[in-house]
């Protein structure tokens, strides 16, 4: 009798546990359907997108704008269009900084048809965002988007983009997924490691148009389609928090390029291997080893530049900045970037000493204007209106150079 029980309750419970999943499954599907949910998600977010047109000061023919061009028809462009989105402060519009290359007359076109002049704020070339600055008049308080957080993002998450449409009235949509997020793609022609990567097609003129989740929220902004070396189109947004980071620093007046002064490459299993980076040493300083998984490599420091000043040298081997891991090529882009002229930072590295053992060392960069922006300001009179961190091209040269190209460079320079 007890046996037989036994077995019926094991039975029971096994039954619970394969039908409790289908249960869920179909809970989820009674409460969840994707056509709503992305239909409610561009409803809440139609109102803050808005169309962003502008004017060259005369007519321009040449490739950079070919995509525009072919639309037109084969003559001159009088500017481009696409579109942005109204920021958190409403007296603001964030779009993409292309749109801005040889603007004269920049004006944005609401949902409802209403056109009002903008004037340009100040660019991040480096995250391609650009801030507008619109007087909407006494009447009008537009409504910005709710904001997602782009560093939770999951791969395969469902998204919507939103722009507008050639005749920069109509608002479109199209719906996809997150592909990758921050993904090395070599051979392109731009860095996509900062930048999030999705499969919906889109229209030319949705250019600076926002990407959002199934809730609303906007996750980022459409930059560009990238093609690498097999010829695959690549699509890339920018991470909101990289945008709204960005246009804070624009608006505030804190958009320089600020100083660090060096090149790196994050770290790999070769780099490892070669022995131009650590596999195992004492990273915290607890006297035990710690497996090296994260960090990134010193290829070259600018003379003179406060790296070199500090005493970090090519060949070291950085770990922390502010007690930040640096573990891919986009943390220290990004980590680098929210740093202010003047600032002190803590630095966290390892050095061989003359027997080849790796060593714990710390040092303070001081972070100090570029050099051609603190030229630009004392000829202008003015900051500079570009900003982040300048990232070099993976193909870069070293010829010429006289000392501190330790490793092939494929990361950033700052």
């Amino acid at each position: 009798m007890a046996y037989g029980l036994k077995n019926w309750i094991i039975a029971a419970a096994c039954a619970t546990a394969l039908l409790a999943p289908l249960a869920a499954s179909a809970q989820l599907g009674s409460t969840y359907r994707p056509e709503n949910a992305v239909s409610t998600a561009v409803a809440i977010v139609r109102p803050s997108v808005v169309a962003v047109e502008t004017r060259f000061k005369e007519p321009i023919l040449k490739d950079d704008y070919a995509y525009w061009q072919a639309l037109r028809g084969a003559r001159p462009l009088y500017g481009l269009w696409g579109s942005g989105i109204i920021y958190k402060d409403p007296n603001y519009v964030v779009t993409t900084s292309f749109l801005m290359d040889e603007a004269e007359y920049i004006r944005i076109i609401l949902d409802d048809g209403r056109s009002y002049k903008a004037t340009l704020v100040g660019k991040n070339e480096d995250l391609d965002v650009a801030v507008l600055k619109v007087d909407w008049g006494p009447d009008l308080s537009p409504t910005a988007p709710p904001m997602g957080d782009s560093d939770v993002l999951r791969l395969g998450q469902p998204i919507a983009v939103v722009g507008k449409a050639l005749n920069s009235v109509d608002t479109y949509t199209s719906f996809g997924v997150v592909s990758a997020i921050r993904k090395e793609t070599p051979g392109t022609n731009k860095p996509t490691d900062q930048f999030l990567q999705f499969d919906a097609s889109y229209e030319l003129s949705f250019v600076g148009g926002p990407m959002v989740d199934v809730h609303g929220n906007v996750i980022g902004m459409i930059d560009q389609t990238v093609q690498d070396f097999s010829l695959t189109n690549i699509n890339l947004a920018v991470p909101i928090n990289e945008v709204v980071a960005a246009a804070d620093r624009i608006i505030s007046g804190n958009n320089k390029k600020i100083w660090f002064g060096i090149e790196q490459r994050a770290m790999t299993a070769q780099m490892q291997d070669m022995s131009v980076a650590p596999k195992k040493m004492d990273i915290t300083g607890d006297g035990r080893d710690d497996v090296v998984d994260f960090g990134t490599l010193v290829t070259y420091v600018d003379p003179l530049s406060p790296a070199d000043i500090a005493g970090i040298k090519a060949g070291d081997y950085i770990f922390r900045l502010d007690n930040k891991k640096i573990k891919y090529a986009y943390d220290w882009d990004s980590t680098v970037r929210d740093f202010l002229v003047g600032q002190l930072v803590n630095v966290d590295f390892a050095r061989k000493n003359a027997a080849g053992v790796w060593q714990r060392m710390q040092a303070q960069v001081q972070i100090l204007l570029k050099p051609e922006d603190k030229d630009k300001d004392k000829k202008e009179g003015t900051s500079s209106s570009s900003g982040g961190s300048y990232h070099h091209s993976m193909s870069q040269s070293f010829s010429g150079r006289n000392r501190n190209a330790v490793f092939p460079h494929k990361g950033g320079s700052h």
